[in-house]
């Protein structure tokens, strides 16, 4: 008989991270935070696979997905490429969104996409997840070069965002690659978030 063949995936009925984002819904600290480490477990499992220098390479608030119990999942993994191979590629249309571009890119055109990038991209989503709003909307792409580049600037974080979290986040987007978090202590940062907010819960 001829053989069947079967894709099992996971279905994630909230839909991507954006929609939920963009949805009506009241999100508590605990549940941003943590919706912050599951996107975080994401990347880090990207970031620290067998093959060296693999990233996702259109990281965006909408390549992420989540579960009817909010748990947030990396999408396109089978997508990722390497930092090698997308110098010899040209830009994904995903990620020439400017939102998501790191002052580096602004500086050098020739900038190629890496993890140090990816982070910074990373940093963002944070942001919306945290604000639940779409970053830098209105502003025109020669408006974000300006902002970010020459200004150095970083949309705020909202007053009662806990300082902890607030941190990490504008370490992810900060100015220099070199001061941007990797994955993997990022992740071990977030966990201490968490925990610390489930603790002043109690």
């Amino acid at each position: 008989p001829k053989p069947q063949f079967f894709i099992i995936m996971e279905y994630c009925e909230k839909g991507s991270l954006r929609q939920v984002l963009d949805s009506d819904l009241t999100l508590t600290w605990i549940r941003k935070a943590h919706m912050c480490l599951d996107a975080a477990r994401g990347l880090y499992r990207l970031h620290n696979t067998e093959e060296k220098w693999r990233v996702h390479g259109s990281i965006n608030s909408s390549k992420f997905l989540v579960t009817k119990h909010y748990t947030v999942k990396l999408g396109g993994f089978r997508l990722s490429k390497t930092e090698t191979s997308l110098k010899r590629q040209t830009e994904d249309r995903a990620v020439r969104s400017l939102c998501y571009h790191c002052p580096e890119k602004f500086h050098d055109a020739s900038f190629s996409y890496c993890k140090e990038w990816e982070m910074y991209s990373f940093g963002i989503i944070l942001w919306e997840i945290v604000t639940c709003k779409n970053p830098f909307e209105g502003f025109s792409d020669e408006k974000i070069y300006q902002e970010v580049y020459e200004e150095k600037y970083q949309e705020p974080l909202p007053d009662d965002c806990p300082a902890e979290l607030g941190q990490l986040i504008n370490e992810c987007r900060a100015y220099d690659g070199f001061q941007r978090p990797s994955a993997g202590v990022l992740l071990d940062k977030l966990r201490s978030v968490v925990t610390q907010l489930e603790e002043q819960q109690d």
